[in-house]
């Protein structure tokens, strides 16, 4: 009568491999709302105070180039001193939404992978489930083979 416990074995691999499932679903849905927070701190907080911040940056500088008593008109020093300062501002922002974007990309990433071995979960349930009703079908069988050879009835 072990095609029982086969069968009871195969029941508890699908139910177990359906929970491992739903489990790595979960995580991999956290996965995802986390790396949309993210982008949304980032967009609507990190990034415009960045820009504020280099603005004001910039704002003092302007206004310590004018204290010096230079022009600050184009060919001058200040105005290219100002033209780089500039170039570098908008580097470092074009740095940072680089940045913002790895970072979400990877976190979206590592969620499809967790999903992924969610379905390697339930495939792993599944196939120990279809050897367990396989162990069964021929315990079944051998057992229908050997009570046809004695003419009775043998349980193993």
């Amino acid at each position: 009568m072990s095609f029982i416990g086969n069968i009871a074995a195969a029941q508890s691999a699908k139910a177990l491999g359906k929970y491992n499932q739903s489990v790595a679903y979960q995580e991999a849905a956290y996965e995802r709302k986390k790396a949309a927070i993210r982008e949304k701190i980032y967009n609507t907080i990190e990034k415009p105070r960045f820009l504020d911040q280099q603005e004001q940056e910039y704002g003092n500088f302007f206004v310590s180039a004018l204290r010096t008593g230079a022009e600050f008109r184009e060919g001058t020093t200040p105005f290219l001193v100002g033209l780089k300062n500039k170039q570098n501002q908008m580097f470092d922002v074009a740095l940072s939404d680089y940045n913002n974007k790895v970072t979400v990309n990877d976190m979206i990433n590592q969620s499809l992978l967790i999903r992924a071995r969610g379905e390697g979960e339930r495939l792993k349930g599944d196939l120990t489930a279809r050897a367990e009703y396989m162990k069964a079908g021929a315990s079944l069988l051998s057992m229908g083979y050997q009570s046809n050879q004695r003419g009775s009835l043998v349980i193993t």
